[in-house]
């Protein structure tokens, strides 16, 4: 057994000790349980171990008649395992614990899980509600990971796929495909193989191998001796591969030896005829000695457990002479072990049992394969505990940092084809109105639902969507084809993948029609395929070509979605040879539109644990109703590692769920994004100057002989002695009325003899930066600073902004952005309404919306634009905005005797900043539930923004949670200390 595994660590978690008779009296060293359990089984029992049926893993109520099929199954023909399909979570793992209840000696349980547990763990879709259930977590498929020129990721997601496995109670993983698809017309291998290099192959499947084995789970190559260089479905008949065997040896068979060195625990036989090994065109490998006993347990060496592909399988249909019975017995004596999914398995163990009984069969053999079969269920150590925890399946299962790995493949496994007129990324200033077409099989409704959504985040209202397939009528493909007559641009999505049973993996007809006509519009367009990479390349041919490799899922259509927008580079290579394109070539693509890279935490020197804890944080938060929703955005050494909403924007029904693209009122954030950064550009331009009063810029200072000393740094600094806040939008409309008003309110102190935070210095200077440009606040910040940083959701009066636009859509526009922004309070002594799309602080609102002080609304995803550009040292997106010598001295506390620097504050006793920023973080914060603190030092920033004022100000829930995400994130770094700050020492 020295080949089948080596000796790793125990189970998950237990949650039930075993209480049948052969585990009571069963010694606890694994090598003298299988012994002493191959001693004790009965003929009848030990056939029955080498039989594996097939289960759902749906529900099913005890008494139903399937249910009573597999207890019979267990009870009486000593059944050794099972095959698992599809089903939820926690229904696969009640089941299981359930039919292991029923055996004598433990099941082994098997799933095909070739891209992740959610190949079987799948997510539900409910009609006709369109909701969606959970599922386990799913990769792209094979080949997007050879896409990937990363082994250590297919690692990743073998140990992955094995830790969630295990946590249902699956033991032995279907898993890796072998095949090294040679053949585009391959109906069933396709996107399942790695690429069409065996050694690539060999390297990525050894790597899910070694990943898979670290979390305690057997493995399965397959399908042996190769199935990649046939064009047909062994779902539906017997392929014949005619190669000869010198090709064997320098081709398909260098993965399995590759997968035989890295400890792989199962070889699956393929059904399939192999003339040159077999010696006929009849004979499929999975039934035939040359295959099993000469080939892959002579010649290669291999020990473990050699199982058949399904024994239900079409290839096996017309098998001449064989009953259901026979081929059991045929595929025993190839030297399989594990015989899967019999036809009838009370025939294949009567057959089994009657050539022992006859001699045909040896009892040595079938103790040889019995033994192997309890030695792995030993290794696995199923002998000391056979059961799952139900309740520890939604920790395991999906955890986010699991999502996290399988996003990072699908983002590096996006490979760019071709892009003739240089079109990607498409412009999102310059391709306003897109048409989404996503072409798929009838059943996949999910198909494209993804996608639209990511680029309507990020193209806006603009972007349509229509999911075509073959039996939708010709008025749903006449209104796709009108919408991409109206776009800007066509993206145009295929999910195309191989189905057993299906024979073909063709581009319909109807399909290449719809592409035939979008061509003849001669739009900008680009293809994407989600699955098969071969049939759709001829599609489109003046079109760029995406390659995003999963059909089913969400991760790829985010992924494709950032990429073709610029927000994430392309950095994939071709495992395979398309017509234009050789294998390991890929057209690279950098980021755009100043988007920030992903990251996970580990990458970046943080703990991969902070993700879940930022999680748990902010759903506490919500549920303890701090806020309706919240928007997190947070970034270390340039990449981000969070960027995700949480919650609803309002606790009304019918609102949206918070996403990174949500709108916020950023309250006195208004103060830095806009107000200061501006004095910033407009202080090294020599406009205006930090010592010089503000009278030199606002004349009407001079009158008040108390305040026409007072400096723009007084006013950056909040020591130049205005009072904190006056509700002077009582009688106040307008700049001039607000300048009088504010200018005859008394000063609370002496200019720069204390410190007090103020809306009113802010105000004035956005009015003197007024004067000073010639232009009005608003239009100056996006000018200067939002639209170089690619900030498209950052403006004040977001619903004026919109109306003012004029187009013939407009209200459209209006409707879908208020839909998008985060209401605020119930204003009931001035306004009278629930405050929504309009600034909530009323002396903004007197003030027309826009002020230096409030005002301003963005969204998580442009704000980390923005502050990354501060850590850049004023540089991003290929353009400098600020001097770094600029953003240091604005951002540096000015003093021991406040905790202010220009405009910006640094941690203090108590802020928001918690006790784990470094002395060198700066931040704000916004009376609406929003802030932000960067730290400099350490390379990281974190943006919180919530609307905690909805429905009352007098909420402040937020206030212990803004502190808790501060500490959280900085406790998580690992590469630098981070110590705790002692406030009454430095203080």
């Amino acid at each position: 057994m020295k080949k089948l595994l080596p000796a790793l660590g125990c189970l998950l978690v237990a949650c039930a000790s075993s209480n049948t008779a052969i585990e009571r009296s069963a010694p606890t060293d694994s090598a003298a349980w299988v012994n002493a359990t191959l001693a004790r089984l009965t003929l009848e029992q030990k056939v029955g171990q080498l039989l594996m049926g097939r289960l759902t893993g749906d529900f099913e109520n005890t008494r139903d008649a399937e249910n009573q099929r597999i207890t019979r199954l267990i009870r009486d023909y000593h059944i050794g395992g099972f095959a698992v399909g599809i089903g939820s979570p926690t229904e696969v793992a009640v089941k299981l614990n359930a039919l292991q209840q029923s055996a004598a000696v433990p099941l082994l349980i098997a799933a095909d899980l070739e891209w992740g547990s959610g190949m079987r763990l799948w997510r539900p879709t409910y009609l006709p509600y369109g909701m969606e259930g959970g599922g386990g977590t799913a990769f792209p498929f094979n080949m997007g990971v050879g896409a990937t020129g990363d082994p250590a990721l297919a690692d990743s997601a073998g140990r992955i796929t094995g830790v969630e496995a295990r946590a249902v109670g699956i033991h032995w993983v279907f898993a890796p495909v072998l095949d090294v698809n040679t053949q585009p017309a391959n109906p069933i291998v396709n996107v399942r193989a790695y690429g069409s290099d065996p050694r690539d192959v060999a390297r990525y499947g050894a790597a899910f191998i070694r990943g898979a084995t670290r979390a305690n789970v057997l493995t399965a190559a397959k399908h042996f001796p190769g199935h990649g260089d046939t064009n047909v479905d062994s779902h539906v008949e017997l392929p014949v591969l005619e190669v000869a065997r010198a090709r064997l040896d320098s081709l398909e068979l260098v993965p399995f030896r590759a997968a035989i060195e890295a400890g792989v625990s199962g070889v699956m036989l393929g059904h399939l005829a192999i003339p040159s090994l077999i010696g006929d065109r009849a004979t499929p490998a999975s039934i035939a000695p040359a295959a099993g006993l000469q080939l892959l347990r002579g010649q290669l060496g291999f020990r473990g457990l050699i199982v058949t592909d399904a024994l239900t399988m079409g290839a096996l249909r017309n098998v001449p002479g064989y009953t259901a019975g026979e081929i059991a017995v045929r595929a025993f004596e190839a030297g399989a072990d594990v015989i899967l999914s019999p036809p009838d398995v009370i025939q294949a163990h009567a057959a089994l049992l009657a050539a022992v009984q006859s001699g045909r069969i040896t009892t040595a053999r079938l103790d040889s394969s019995v033994h192997r079969i309890l030695a792995a269920k030993a290794w696995l150590g199923l002998q000391r505990n056979r059961y799952v925890d139900p309740a520890n399946v939604g920790a395991v299962v999906a955890a986010p940092e699991h999502e996290r790995a399988a996003a990072l493949l699908a983002a590096r496994s996006i490979t760019l084809v071709r892009d003739p007129a240089g079109r990607i990324p498409l412009d999102p200033g310059k391709y306003r109105r897109i048409a989404v077409i996503a072409f798929s099989a009838p059943n996949d409704l999910g198909a494209g639902r993804t996608l639209n959504a990511e680029l309507r985040a990020i193209y806006g209202s603009g972007v349509t969507f229509t999911r075509l397939d073959e039996s939708l009528s010709a008025d749903v493909y006449d209104r796709a084809l009108e919408q991409a007559r109206r776009a800007d641009a066509v993206i145009f999505a295929t999910f195309l993948m191989p189905i057993s049973g299906q024979g073909h993996i063709q581009v319909p007809p109807r399909t290449q029609e719809v592409a035939a006509q979008l061509a003849a519009l001669d739009k900008p367009a680009v293809l994407v395929a989600f699955g098969d990479p071969y049939g759709p390349a001829s599609l489109l041919p003046r079109s760029s070509y995406l390659l995003a490799w999963q059909p089913r899922g969400d991760h790829a259509q985010r992924a494709a979605a950032r990429a073709i927008a610029g927000h994430a580079g392309i950095t994939g290579v071709l495992p395979i040879d398309l017509p234009g394109a050789a294998r390991g070539t890929g057209m690279k693509r950098t980021a755009k539109t100043g988007a920030l890279n992903w990251a996970l935490p580990g990458e970046v020197g943080m703990a991969d644990g902070v993700l879940t804890r930022v999680d748990s944080l902010i759903n506490a938060a919500i549920r303890e109703r701090a806020t309706p929703g919240a928007a997190v955005a947070i970034g270390r050494h340039g990449r981000l590692i969070k960027l995700q909403g949480y919650g609803q924007l309002d606790y009304r029904p019918g609102f949206a769920n918070v996403n990174d693209s949500s709108i916020y009122d950023l309250a006195s954030l208004t103060k830095v994004v806009a107000t200061t950064t501006a004095a910033m550009m407009l202080v090294e331009a020599d406009r205006i100057a930090l010592d010089a009063p503000l009278s030199r810029y606002l004349p009407e200072l001079l009158k008040y002989p108390d305040k026409q000393h007072i400096t723009v740094r007084n006013v950056l600094l909040h020591n130049a002695g205005f009072r904190s806040f006056a509700p002077l939008w009582r009688k106040a409309r307008g700049r001039d009325e607000y300048l009088r008003a504010i200018l005859d309110l008394p000063l609370e102190y002496r200019t720069g003899a204390g410190t007090l935070y103020s809306d009113f210095g802010p105000i004035l200077l956005g009015m003197a930066m007024e004067r000073v440009t010639g232009q009005p606040l608003d239009e100056l910040v996006r000018n200067r600073v939002f639209r170089p940083l690619g900030m498209r959701e950052t403006l004040y009066n977001p619903l004026a902004q919109s109306i003012a636009r004029g187009t013939a859509g407009a209200a459209d526009e209006t409707s879908h952005l208020l839909a998008r922004i985060a209401p605020t309070e119930i204003d009931t002594l001035f306004r009278r309404q629930h405050m929504h799309g309009r600034v909530h602080d009323e002396n903004a609102f007197a003030l027309g919306g826009v002020a230096g002080h409030a005002g301003l609304f963005s969204s998580a995803r442009d704000l980390a634009r923005f502050a990354q550009m501060l850590l850049n040292g004023g540089y991003f997106g290929g353009r400098r905005l600020l001097s770094p010598e600029t953003v240091e001295l604005f951002t540096r506390r000015q003093s021991s005797a406040s905790s202010r620097a220009l405009g910006w504050d640094t941690p203090a006793e108590n802020s928001s900043a918690g006790d784990y920023f470094s002395e060198r973080a700066f931040g704000h914060t916004g009376f609406t539930g929003t802030s932000m603190w960067l730290d400099p030092e350490r390379d990281l920033f974190v943006i919180l923004l919530t609307n905690r004022v909805n429905p009352t100000r007098e909420n402040q829930k937020h206030v212990p949670l803004r502190r808790a995400l501060s500490d959280a994130v900085n406790q998580a770094i690992t590469d630098v200390p981070v110590p705790k700050r002692t406030w009454e020492e430095k203080h």
